[in-house]
């Protein structure tokens, strides 16, 4: 499909706009066009159909319009959706167009060319530190303006770490990095930005924190040239090598076995638009911390509609948000957690979910203020975060992700 065959000429025009768009991190007066364009699909449930469909994006008053490709006349007229941020046209994602979920799958070529130039991926790797570290890491890292599409936790091996650091083959480092890389837990990343591998090496740092300089990771948090907080690639070319190596399969089976252990645990979903607001960090933070839970597994997950219904059904008929409460957590990235207590007689579930506030966040600003729903909670639906109700669900709501999704 061509989408210039179905959309109006591009319009230049000149506006002062800083710090737009904010996922790509630029702050400056430039020449760019009224719109941009977006090759999506929709599943139509009542046509059991998947629709291909062209989204234009006015950035000017936030409006959107959708035309129906195929019959080439408007789905929806242009409208303003305040909801909607520049963020979130991404490809790859999908996005909410009044409760219409809509995968991006490509864009004009313009648009690529005009919010896309140069945009790459890479791996990232962060070393065995501490768990209350993590949250740091992470807030660092989304506040320096990079896109979290894959992550998850894991404990690597000698083979994996010796293609990481082959670039120190025959040094005398390499087997004391190799020892501490193997020797606990460490969370694998995949960061979108522009220019993204330089750009991550960049906010490394030195290798040995004491001559990194000010305000990069290594130096914040880095002890010595091994225990340097995280690991960054070299060329683009090694970043795909690393990313296949850590998030890929192999005969159906991943090559780095998530870290789910399905026992005295309870599940936290962390929703879309606490990723897209960059509170992750904050969230992982606060649960890491705690004097009593600990996160045993961690990954980020897309989940289709059916999928995300499917886990919510016992709200089903229960809460009038279940079909809002399905389709938010569709509409983006989540993260999926197995947290743990550190103590074995406490009902992990329960205590949870005291962490994390009653479902409605305006309650839990008054009862609790310091809960998680409190602080980053904004209604109802975009509470924040999912937490296990029942005690006997905790383990079967851990396994939805990490074995049914995760091999979906």
């Amino acid at each position: 499909m061509v989408i210039d065959n179905v959309i109006e000429p591009f319009l230049y025009v000149r506006k002062i706009h800083n710090g737009y768009p904010p996922a790509l991190g630029r702050q400056r007066t430039y020449d760019y066009f009224d719109k941009y364009t977006f090759l999506c699909e929709m599943y139509d449930e009542d046509a059991d159909e998947v629709k291909e469909l062209v989204l234009n994006f006015f950035p000017f008053d936030n409006s959107i319009q959708i035309i129906d490709s195929s019959k080439g006349r408007n789905l929806v007229k242009r409208v303003q959706l305040p909801p909607l941020k520049i963020e979130m046209l991404q490809i790859g994602n999908i996005v909410n167009i009044f409760s219409r979920l809509l995968y991006i799958k490509d864009c004009a070529p313009a648009t690529r060319k005009e919010l896309y130039h140069n945009i790459q991926s890479t791996f990232a790797l962060i070393k065995p530190v501490p768990p209350s570290a993590h949250g740091k890491i992470i807030t660092f890292i989304m506040k320096k303006d990079f896109r979290i599409v894959r992550m998850k936790n894991g404990k690597v091996s000698k083979d994996f770490a010796k293609e990481l650091y082959k670039n120190l083959s025959g040094s005398n480092l390499l087997p004391i990095v190799i020892d501490y890389i193997t020797s606990g837990e460490v969370i694998g990343l995949e960061l979108v930005a522009p220019d993204a591998v330089k750009k991550w090496r960049e906010c490394l740092g030195d290798t040995d924190p004491v001559t990194a300089a000010p305000g990069t990771l290594r130096r914040l948090y880095g002890e010595n040239k091994v225990k340097n907080v995280a690991h960054g690639c070299n060329t683009v070319e090694d970043a795909n090598q690393m990313l296949n190596l850590f998030f890929g399969y192999e005969n159906g089976v991943p090559r780095i076995p998530f870290r789910a252990t399905y026992e005295n645990c309870t599940c936290c979903i962390i929703k879309p638009h606490v990723i897209i607001e960059g509170n992750l960090g904050a969230i992982l933070e606060q649960i890491a911390t705690s004097k009593n839970f600990s996160i045993s597994a961690i990954a980020m997950f897309s989940v289709k509609l059916a999928d995300a219904k499917e886990f919510f059904e016992v709200y089903k008929g229960v809460v009038p948000e279940y079909e809002a409460m399905s389709i938010h957590l569709a509409e983006g990235k989540c993260v999926a957690l197995e947290v743990k207590c550190n103590n074995p007689n406490i009902n992990c579930v329960c205590e949870f979910r005291q962490l994390c506030g009653p479902r409605d966040p305006e309650l839990s600003r008054q009862l609790y203020p310091d809960s998680i729903r409190a602080l980053y909670g904004k209604n109802i639906v975009h509470n924040a975060v999912h937490c296990t109700d029942l005690a006997e669900d905790g383990q079967l709501e851990v396994e939805y992700f990490f074995k049914l999704l995760a091999n979906d």
